[in-house]
């Protein structure tokens, strides 16, 4: 009998180190990058020339704000507050980015007709009651123009502004001042009429040659006189605090003029740092592929 043939273990293939052809690959790539230093030098210098060129050429862009006071309109008598356009902040918004607003703002500022167009931006400003959530407290309302042209711009932004107030404060707290200022001319009027009379009476007084009853007359005349302008100058002291608190409280008003300021659209620091990077990078990338490359086009020509 034939001996049985015996069967040879087959032997295990080692497996391949993954670390090693990881170093392998990536002395590939460094010798690549020393070989061939110069690709990413001459990126790095081109990006930063390009940058540089870039930031030159960017178009500078200029800001103007114009900052307003709602104003809080109050009751007739200066007690109670008042909802209206001056409470709302979205109605400087309404105004300010109107065709017709704009429209006029572009003739005050010497600007192209839809200049201001896409443009103007409005930003309320609350204080620290309505950052509270507490109600009462009017915010300021910022207007912002942008464009090339920086005094036409803050021109603009002001003429919105003023636009704005008038258009917001224009109605109730407007008709209140006008009430106000002839109250106050009326009562202002009276009193001096009732100063000359009061001077008359005292200077008829002093005539010696009057009788017990003219003087009696003339002094119960000029008690009347003088009581009469106490009540008068206590109304005109009223309508003069009442005027003053329109003004200055209830009524908006222009609180921060604009004024133009640059803002350039493209940093020549950053432009330059872009340009360096992406030149940096496509260095890189020419020193790593430039062997692969040159072994394609000697395959494609053979």
């Amino acid at each position: 009998m034939r001996p049985e043939t015996q069967v040879r273990p087959q032997r295990e293939r080692p497996l391949p180190d993954v670390d090693v052809e990881e170093e392998l690959e990536l002395g590939r790539y460094w010798n690549a990058l020393v070989t061939r230093w110069w690709l990413p030098l001459v990126g790095l210098i081109a990006g930063i020339a390009i940058g540089y060129l870039l930031s030159l050429g960017g178009h500078q862009v200029f800001t103007a704000k114009a900052t307003i006071y709602l104003g809080q309109p109050l009751s007739p008598n200066g007690t109670n507050q008042i909802q209206s356009l001056s409470t709302n902040p979205s109605a400087v918004k309404a105004v300010v980015l109107s065709p017709s607003a704009q429209h006029r703002a572009e003739q005050r500022a010497g600007l192209r007709p839809g200049a201001l167009a896409g443009h103007v931006s409005t930003l309320a400003i609350a204080g620290t009651a309505a950052a509270l959530g507490r109600v009462g407290q009017t915010p300021l309302v910022s207007i912002v123009v942008t464009g090339s042209r920086p005094a036409k711009i803050a021109k603009a932004a002001n003429a919105l502004a003023n636009i704005a107030v008038q258009s917001v404060s224009g109605g109730y707290v407007a008709t209140k001042i006008k009430g106000l200022k002839r109250q106050v001319t009326v009562n202002t009027d009276s009193l001096k009429n009732i100063d000359r009379q009061i001077a008359l009476l005292t200077a008829a007084a002093r005539d010696k040659s009057l009788s017990a009853t003219d003087r009696l007359i003339l002094a119960s005349e000029l008690n009347g006189q003088t009581l009469q302008r106490s009540q008068v100058a206590g109304q005109l002291a009223n309508y003069q605090q009442l005027l003053t608190l329109a003004q200055n409280v209830e009524q908006s008003k222009l609180f921060s003029p604009a004024r133009a300021t640059k803002t350039t659209a493209r940093s020549r620091r950053n432009s330059i740092l872009v340009g360096a990077l992406i030149g940096l990078v496509l260095g890189i990338l020419a020193a790593l592929l430039w062997e692969p490359a040159v072994r394609v086009a000697r395959r494609t020509s053979v």
